[in-house]
């Protein structure tokens, strides 16, 4: 066994003291005190294991110190060597000090180790097993803040979603089908019902396969390009090897909706949106065109995204500006 564990002896008679010292502390870091008192001011500064004492010692004896090692330092191991056959002595050391072995004297050293480096063994796995305990119980308050987490970040991507504006401007598109394109109308409809569908049946996936996004995406720039018409241009190039990666629903569909929501988009300024892949991102691009006005953007869509992309992998979420053209990129989970 090497030094690192350190066991403090405690004793009134200085011969004990030296006796213990040279036949120990070639297996354990030994420290030693003569008497209760210097023994527990030793315990304020010094890293200590394990606490042998003396029964029998003047102002303190051995079961009042481990009394208050006991309350102090509960994880100390406390053992009482004494020469005289108490049995009162044994039972309060046991009951007040909480010790947990009782050695009579003259000691033996090759039983003395034994006893020692069995109790050292229990203390080192015991604590183990705290440490154990602790990382366990800092994993399950880990996995509880990202179910919180999740949680919470499903709730904002349904609020997102299903916002009122879409709400609105698809309800406006479909009242002004209906008088001059009732057949038109009937497949807005479809369409509609088809998004929300997939909204709700998506909405507790944590990640979906890029393919069923693009599906999902096509329904809604349907919606958007009845809306839009020409001055709304989507151009999607998807090699089909990355179509099994994964993605957070509604990713794709929210760089979309930004890039819609925050650009002009008019027959003289179209707004030109390119979808791609780019080695493991799927990159969406436009051309930028910003709205005027006090228009003034949140950034609750990017950092819920953002937010979920921290659940899934170390990768970031990349976003580029160069003035003329705004490009964000989300990586495709394996």
């Amino acid at each position: 066994m090497d030094k690192k564990y350190h066991i403090l002896y405690v004793d009134d008679e200085q011969d004990n003291l030296t006796a213990f010292r040279a036949v120990l502390r070639r297996y354990y870091e030994i420290h030693t005190a003569k008497s209760g008192e210097e023994a527990l001011n030793m315990l304020r500064d010094t890293r200590i294991d394990l606490v042998i004492s003396d029964q029998r010692m003047p102002k303190m004896t051995g079961v009042e110190l481990f009394e208050q090692i006991s309350e102090k330092y509960p994880d100390i191991i406390r053992m009482v060597l004494t020469g005289y056959s108490d049995i009162q002595s044994i039972i309060d050391a046991i009951n007040k000090g909480k010790v947990s072995h009782f050695i009579t004297k003259p000691w033996n050293v090759k039983e003395l180790r034994v006893i020692l480096d069995k109790a050292l063994e229990t203390y080192a796995l015991r604590g183990r097993n705290k440490t154990l305990e602790l990382e366990n119980s800092q994993l399950m308050i880990k996995t509880a803040r990202m179910e919180k987490e999740h949680i919470l970040s499903q709730y904002e991507i349904l609020k997102n979603q299903i916002n009122p504006h879409f709400l609105f401007n698809s309800m406006n598109i479909l009242s002004s089908l209906i008088p001059r394109s009732p057949q038109t109308a009937v497949k807005f409809t479809k369409q509609f019902s088809k998004v929300f569908r997939t909204l709700l049946e998506m909405n507790e996936e944590l990640t979906i396969p890029l393919e069923q996004e693009l599906e999902f995406i096509k329904s809604y720039l349907f919606l958007q390009k009845m809306r839009f018409d020409k001055s709304l241009q989507i151009q999607v190039r998807i090699a089909k090897s990355k179509l099994p990666l994964q993605l957070p629903p509604f990713g794709l569909q929210l760089l979309i909706e930004n890039a819609i929501k925050h650009n002009i988009i008019s027959e003289e300024m179209p707004l030109k949106i390119s979808i791609s892949n780019e080695k493991n991102y799927l990159k969406v691009e436009n051309n930028l065109q910003l709205r005027g006005g006090n228009r003034t953007s949140t950034g609750i869509g990017l950092k819920n995204l953002k937010a979920r992309y921290k659940m899934l992998t170390d990768t970031p979420v990349v976003l580029e500006n160069d003035g003329r053209y705004y490009a964000a990129k989300i990586p495709l989970i394996p």
